[in-house]
């Protein structure tokens, strides 16, 4: 459209132009009356303003007319090129160079759309996967506890120690159960919903403590002590119950993936405008390919799905969904046999 409009006004300077030029020439001359020239001259000195205008129009129309027609040729190769972007290919898209500004957006929508449809396409494997994991995850456990029960339902003169000792893997079995329904169900609260934060002031050190604490008993089992070094008097203002399920599923990875008979580290300190959570643990070192997508839902360490070891991959990427709506960060890094979770919250 600018450039339709320059060419007017530059059309309008010439005609002026010209038309002044031609006045100029043939009336410097001296006419009798009798020259072939004097009636078409005198007719247009006489009706300039009319030739002008008529000159002006016409051209103007011809201006018209060669924009429609350039534009109604861009609009086709703009319709053409629609096709274009629904290809399943990385093939460009190329348009005329006066449609640089379509041809570059046309490629961005190509690409986004091929883009989309890879993550639409890793998510439904995702999916797949998690499905085929639930059905082993649920059945494991299910199966082990049908087994002892139906062994003491039908062993009539079964020992009392072997009763107990019967009934405390179906109960653990039945809490390893329960954990599993619970991540279904965290699957689908945040998956569905935005996270809604409920913060009050808590003194986050003597926090930091009381989790640390209720870990005893897994420490024990697997012969880990912690040495903690928590700044004292850490106020913040945070969801709680959310933070709470981070520090919580952090350390219980680092228990989870410790060599046994080894030490977690967990330090908290305030820096500036920022806290600091880091948990150091001693266990296997963690892939570099593996260590980017920690985070990711669905993702585990564990590849032989074992039981004692991680769910099916949803606690970090909750972790990560709840620090990140406090406004803080979170991660990881691993290397020779040493695994740091570092969690930044705002003060």
């Amino acid at each position: 459209m600018q450039e339709c409009i320059t060419l007017s006004v530059l059309y309008t300077v010439i005609v002026l132009l010209l038309f002044f030029l031609f006045k100029v020439t043939l009336g410097a001359k001296t006419y009798f009356g009798n020259e072939l020239m004097y009636p078409f001259y005198h007719w247009i000195n006489y009706n300039r303003l009319f030739v002008i205008y008529i000159i002006l129009t016409l051209g103007y129309a011809i201006i018209t007319l060669q924009y429609i027609k350039k534009a109604l040729k861009y609009g086709d190769e703009i319709v053409s090129a629609m096709e274009e972007v629904y290809k399943k290919d990385d093939e460009l898209i190329i348009l005329s160079r006066d449609l640089k500004d379509v041809n570059d957006q046309m490629n961005n929508i190509k690409f986004k759309i091929r883009e989309n449809e890879k993550i639409a396409k890793d998510a439904e494997k995702r999916k797949n996967d998690l499905i085929i994991y639930l059905a082993h995850d649920l059945k494991t456990p299910l199966t082990s506890i049908i087994g002892y029960l139906t062994i003491l339902k039908e062993e009539n003169d079964l020992s009392e120690r072997f009763r107990r000792k019967y009934l405390q893997i179906s109960y653990d079995k039945a809490l390893r159960l329960e954990d599993l329904i619970n991540e279904f169900f965290d699957i689908t609260r945040y998956n569905l919903k935005d996270i809604v934060l409920e913060k009050s002031l808590v003194d986050f050190s003597f926090m930091m403590e009381q989790i640390i604490y209720e870990f005893n008993p897994l420490l024990t089992e697997k012969n880990i002590c912690i040495n903690n070094n928590i700044e004292p008097g850490i106020m913040l203002y945070i969801d709680t119950n959310k933070v709470e399920r981070v520090v919580d599923n952090i350390i219980r990875n680092a228990i989870n993936y410790s060599y046994n008979s080894s030490t977690i580290d967990i330090c908290v300190n305030k820096d500036k405008d920022l806290v600091n959570i880091i948990v150091t643990n001693r266990g296997p070192t963690i892939p570099s390919e593996k260590i980017t997508h920690i985070f990711d839902e669905y993702f585990r360490l564990d590849s032989s799905r074992s039981t004692k070891t991680g769910g099916v991959g949803i606690g970090l990427a909750i972790a990560k969904s709840i620090v990140n709506a406090h406004g803080g960060r979170i991660s990881a890094k691993s290397e020779n046999e040493v695994i740091e979770m570092n969690v930044k919250l705002p003060v």
